[in-house]
C-alpha cells in the first residue's frame, strides 16, 4: 500500500533528524580516530551512506501483493 511507504519514509526522515542533530554528533566528536580518519566523520558517511541505502529500496521495492488461495 503506498501509504505504508509515506510512513516508512516518514520514520526515516526522523531517524536521519535524531542521527545528525547535535547530542548524538557531539558523542563522536571527542577526538577520536580510526586509522587516521576522525570518527566523526567515520560516522556521518556510514550513516549518510545507510540511509541513502534504506531509501532507496523503500522506494524501488514493489507493491506487495496478498497471495491468498482460497
Amino acid at each position: 500500500m503506498a501509504n505504508d511507504k509515506v510512513f516508512r519514509l516518514l520514520g526515516l526522515f526522523f531517524l536521519a533528524l535524531l542521527l545528525f542533530n547535535f547530542p548524538i554528533l557531539n558523542l563522536f566528536s571527542q577526538g577520536g580516530s580510526l586509522g587516521s580518519i576522525p570518527v566523526l566523520f567515520v560516522y556521518i558517511f556510514l550513516g549518510w551512506g545507510l540511509l541513502i541505502l534504506f531509501t532507496a529500496r523503500l522506494v524501488e521495492s514493489k507493491p506487495e501483493q496478498n497471495n491468498k488461495t482460497r
